[in-house]
């Protein structure tokens, strides 16, 4: 049974998903729920148009990284259904620095029973480049690691060919 869950959250759907996944994980013993928010340490000076480095430097700082990770851990917490029979505690985190690095060293910090995290997060292409979060920490972390990912839906799925 799990006691202590490590949810990393970035706003993905694959990471809503392993939070559901956590609480049904986390259910049979009330077990406590740390959901981490890691918010990059410099953003990329490009989002689609040039951003100044004043804005850059804005947007690294310590009260918009807690803003904004508020922000998702907030909007991740209201996708869960009404979820029967899990009353248990979640405690909220908002780290920066590097997503993989902060992820283990939070679970070793907490001593977790395991971590729950989307196989895919919102930096998917830097993910093919340099190697997913999600890739490093299950070569990284002292603890169990489930990724989960979301399901195909059903209009993905070619026209006459059955679900696997």
């Amino acid at each position: 049974m799990f006691k202590s869950l490590l949810i990393p959250i970035d706003g993905s759907p694959d990471s809503h998903i392993a939070l559901n996944v956590a609480c049904q994980l986390a259910a049979p013993v009330q077990g406590k729920l740390h959901l981490l928010n890691v918010r990059e340490p410099f953003p990329p000076l490009h989002q689609g148009e040039l951003i100044s480095v004043e804005a850059a430097l804005k947007a690294a700082s310590v009260e918009t990284a807690q803003r904004e990770g508020r922000a998702i851990l907030d909007a991740a917490l209201d996708t869960l259904p009404s979820f029967p029979g899990y009353n248990g505690e979640f405690d909220l985190l908002i780290e920066q620095g590097y997503p993989s690095r902060v992820i283990v060293a939070v679970a070793e910090r907490l001593g977790v029973d395991a971590i729950v995290m989307g196989s895919r997060g919102l930096g998917q292409l830097q993910g093919l480049m340099m190697g997913s979060v999600s890739h490093k920490v299950t070569h990284l972390a002292p603890c169990r690691v489930l990724c989960v990912h979301e399901p195909p839906r059903e209009h993905a799925r070619p026209a006459g060919t059955q679900p696997v």
